[in-house]
């Protein structure tokens, strides 16, 4: 649940442009990272759901 969270304060904070990857310069390298934290999130959550199933 943490990665979902921590995904979509990256993606919006990639996405605004104030904010960029720490050794990039990137904001959309840190909305691309925030993107793959928030898949990662959905992914365990629905591997937790099934497994209480």
């Amino acid at each position: 649940m943490l990665n979902i969270i921590i995904g979509i304060l990256f993606i919006a904070g990639g996405l605004s442009g104030k904010v960029a990857l720490k050794g990039t310069d990137s904001s959309m390298a840190l909305a691309a990272v925030g993107g793959g934290l928030l898949i990662w999130g959905i992914v365990q959550v629905v591997k937790g759901r099934r497994a209480q199933e």
